[in-house]
């Protein structure tokens, strides 16, 4: 009989242990990690009624890195934090971009805890506002500088970019394309927010090419957060003219090296790269200290994300890893 029950749970943890195998997003397991950089390159014109155009541009590198905590069936958790942060290019001002490096080194600290089921949605996100409040400290201007620049659901959507290269259901579905939300924040003047379509555009045995395709609409700028100070400068009556968006992917198909009960084994990340495009042209009303502008816009904006070679998922340091072929 012991032999029995034995022989019963060793079949049940084997069962349970394949079933949640296959049942998270790229196969991940608990102890799992993986790493992403993404360069930001930004671009914004404001010319105010009939003055002179002024020009910004910025460009910085930011990697995440995600660890997987608890696995269950039917989502995955895993804690992401900031590895690094730097900024391409500096203000000109040596003690406020001392200032803001410091509190970067606090930023990296800070973990973010997310949740994404197996066709890679994110599906919660917890520790947002305390990791923002923890990063200004009692600086109301900077917490309110956080809130307008990284909004909630602009850093899940950030976050969440990976795993949409992410093909939605099991092997047996032919299904060449599928849908995520995406937000992309635009500061005082509010963000964009797109229904992308990823679709599968050519196929290698280990590799795929997706193309991003999708209608970006204009959304209101996040409302204040009560500890924050009142805006001195906002915008008004924001209205698009012309907008686009447009991206690439590469996606590493999952190894069909086969185990014992003849299921696919998956052992890496699917996601290589992906490259997003987004341009926006407007116009507005901005309020000064009491005093309205008519005001026009253009933003454009392109994000590259790249995994990093140094991920681990849980198999022997002897198996060799394939590497994505030259784009």
């Amino acid at each position: 009989m012991r032999i029995r029950l034995q022989h019963l749970m060793v079949v049940v943890c084997i069962s349970f242990k394949c079933a949640s195998a296959q049942s998270t997003v790229w196969g991940l397991q608990s102890g799992d990690r993986f790493s992403v950089i993404t360069t930001i390159d930004s671009e914004t014109v404001i010319q105010l009624a009939d003055s002179a155009p002024v020009t910004s541009t910025s460009k910085e590198q930011l990697e995440l890195e995600y660890l997987v905590g608890r696995v269950r069936p039917a989502e995955t958790e895993m804690q992401v934090r900031v590895a690094s942060f730097v900024r391409i290019g500096s203000s000109g001002n040596s003690f406020t971009d001392s200032m803001f490096d410091q509190r970067l080194k606090l930023l990296e600290r800070i973990p973010i805890t997310i949740r994404v089921d197996p066709n890679g949605v994110v599906t919660n996100l917890s520790g947002y506002r305390e990791s923002l409040k923890q990063f200004a400290g009692p600086d109301r201007k900077m917490l309110q500088i956080l809130h307008e620049a990284w909004p909630q659901q602009s850093f899940e959507s950030w976050i969440g970019r990976p795993f949409w290269l992410t093909k939605p259901g099991d092997d047996n579905e032919a299904r060449e394309s599928w849908e995520r939300i995406d937000q992309l924040s635009l500061g005082l003047m509010g963000g964009l927010r797109t229904v992308a379509t990823c679709r599968i555009d050519s196929q290698t045995d280990d590799s795929a090419k997706v193309l991003v395709s999708g209608a970006a609409r204009l959304i209101a700028p996040s409302p204040s957060d009560n500890d924050a100070s009142p805006r001195s400068v906002s915008f008004t009556d924001v209205e698009v003219t012309d907008r686009s968006f447009a991206g690439e992917g590469l996606m590493l198909l999952p190894e069909k090296t086969e185990d014992e009960d003849s299921k696919p084994v998956q052992l890496r990340p699917w996601f290589a790269s992906l490259a997003l495009n987004w341009s926006v042209t407007g116009k507005a009303n901005i309020t000064n200290s009491g005093r309205s502008q008519n005001v026009s816009f253009q933003h454009r904006q392109k994000q590259s994300s790249e995994l990093q070679p140094n991920f681990r998922m849980g198999r022997p340091a002897a198996i060799s890893f394939p590497t994505p072929p030259p784009r």
